[in-house]
């Protein structure tokens, strides 16, 4: 993503990294200011900035429908539709692990997702930068359009009686995932064709979303290695 500005705290010391930062910053002709560190407190998520910050343009989304006609001709496409992520670690955690296993896109609902912020670019550590994105007023009609599109979608539920390794995670697939604790809403859950669930041999009852989206993607991949 092109940074259109870098902003270094006043009172900084000078090292390696902030010369390089400044120096690159300059081969591009990026505008560096200094500022009082208040203002990078500000702009920062937990105050946790390091005495810089870049400003970038607002995330760009990809039209579902341009993420689908790209992957018209795939025998094999996985797409993860998120259903109210809110919290921006998973978010980033969850684009990473998307973009490890070679799918062609996220989904997620216009309203009660995480912002793609700093916080999600951390944790997706570059992933966002090549993952394309659809944001969808109705997650619901979006998973529709991707049955349409000859998806299935398959549903992560702890309840689900389907184990991981027992169902049809192959070919064109999409992985609805839920937020954790109360998992997928009742729409997006009656709109999966099935549902699949993770074995536990411990204590703890389930994984963290984003760990299970990894699981379950990875599932998808080696079914695909498998293929004739």
């Amino acid at each position: 993503m092109p940074v259109s500005k870098v902003l270094i705290a006043d009172g900084v010391r000078p090292d390696r990294v902030l010369v390089e930062i400044e120096r690159a910053a300059a081969r591009r002709g990026v505008t560096v200011d200094r500022v009082r560190r208040q203002v990078l407190d500000d702009l920062s998520e937990r105050g946790a900035h390091q005495g810089v910050i870049a400003r970038t343009p607002e995330f760009r989304f990809t039209p579902l429908a341009q993420i689908l006609a790209s992957t018209k001709d795939k025998p094999a496409s996985l797409l993860i539709a998120l259903d109210h992520i809110t919290d921006a670690g998973n978010l980033g955690a969850l684009a990473r692990s998307a973009e490890v296993v070679g799918a062609d896109g996220l989904i997620v609902p216009t309203r009660r997702s995480a912002a793609f912020g700093a916080g999600a670019y951390k944790s997706a550590a570059g992933a966002l930068a090549w993952l394309p994105v659809a944001q969808e007023p109705n997650l619901v009609r979006a998973l529709g359009a991707c049955k349409q599109a000859g998806y299935w979608v398959a549903g992560a539920s702890e309840d689900a009686p389907q184990r991981a390794w027992d169902a049809p995670l192959e070919g064109r697939l999409v992985l609805a995932m839920g937020a954790e604790g109360t998992g997928l809403s009742r729409l997006v859950r009656d709109a999966c064709d099935f549902l699949v669930s993770l074995p536990v041999a411990g204590r703890v009852g389930s994984l963290n979303v984003a760990q299970a989206a990894s699981v379950l993607a990875y599932e998808w991949l080696r079914r695909g290695a498998q293929a004739p």
